[in-house]
């Protein structure tokens, strides 16, 4: 395919979205993460938002998990007492961005706690 050709697809620019990433530590094996993934997947209302998945290092010492939706706060509080299931979110790190009109507004970082 020529660049000519590539410019006549006219891609469009995805519209941005609210998004929570959840950055955890070492974890015990790749099936309880794929179980939190059929969790999330399940779970979180379409109305809400969507779980994207995961992505971890390839020696195992961390990793994170994506999800977006309309309101980065209330997809988080759906996402929270699935994450509290699993002891190696105990210590992990929330991010939340938020957007408005395809602009990021703000960012909100925090430590995931139990409760």
């Amino acid at each position: 395919m020529t660049l000519e050709e590539l410019n006549l697809l006219d891609f469009q620019k995805p519209k941005l979205q609210d998004t929570v990433i959840i950055s955890f530590g070492k974890f015990n094996s790749i099936d309880e993460l794929h179980e939190v993934d059929i969790k999330l997947f399940k779970n979180i209302p379409s109305n809400i938002g969507m779980y994207d998945g995961h992505e971890v290092n390839m020696n195992d010492t961390d990793g994170r998990l994506y999800a977006y939706g309309k309101n980065a706060e209330a997809l988080f509080k759906v996402m929270k007492p699935l994450l509290n299931e699993y002891e190696i979110f105990k210590n992990a790190k929330v991010y939340l961005k938020f957007t408005k009109n395809g602009e990021v507004i703000s960012n909100l970082e925090f430590k995931m706690n139990h409760e």
